[in-house]
């Protein structure tokens, strides 16, 4: 009974009564799985975070590393040109935090003399660390040669491909005046 009232309808009362429906449920469906997922992603995987307000909060999730042990608890107040950069681990992914600050030049010797007793100098024989806090976002990650690298701690986890490893220290310009605090993890 109900396929012989569905054969004898009209085309234009199937399309009002069942594609139309279909079609709009279709819709409705698609639309929110997007939507969730794209919400999921953007909880899931957030973004690096570059605001200095941050900083506190963000070292005292990373205590936890000990790689941040010889980072400041807190930005000097006299600092200038603060920058700040750190991003969350994800699944499999790298993670990083780095602080970069202009320091009067007598602050700078004393951190420069500090990280000589305590930290080497970078001597090329694993990657380097990135230079996440650069002045310019479109040049390459590298420290520019004024600055000296002091690394405190290299651990590969997996020789000799350094697939999952973690390394930190700081890097000093004395030509300006500037201490980069850095740890990462990947």
């Amino acid at each position: 009974m109900f396929v012989d009232k569905m054969i004898r309808m009209s085309f234009r009362h199937k399309l009002i009564f069942i594609y139309l429906p279909s079609l709009v449920a279709m819709v409705l469906i698609l639309g929110l799985g997007y939507t969730g997922l794209s919400w999921v992603a953007c909880s899931a995987f957030p973004d690096e975070t570059t605001d200095v307000a941050a900083y506190t909060n963000t070292l005292k999730d990373w205590s936890a590393t000990g790689l941040v042990s010889h980072f400041p608890l807190s930005v000097p107040p006299h600092a200038k040109n603060v920058k700040f950069a750190a991003h969350p681990k994800i699944l499999q992914g790298g993670t990083y935090i780095q602080l970069r600050m202009q320091l009067p030049a007598d602050e700078i010797a004393a951190i420069e003399k500090q990280f000589e007793k305590t930290a080497t100098v970078y001597d090329g024989s694993y990657p380097p660390p990135s230079f996440r806090t650069s002045d310019d976002s479109k040049a390459t990650l590298d420290f520019p040669s004024h600055y000296t690298l002091y690394v405190l701690s290299v651990k590969d986890h997996t020789p000799p491909s350094w697939n999952h490893g973690e390394k930190n220290g700081a890097a000093v310009s004395t030509a300006d005046n500037e201490v980069v605090y850095w740890a990462e993890a990947w």
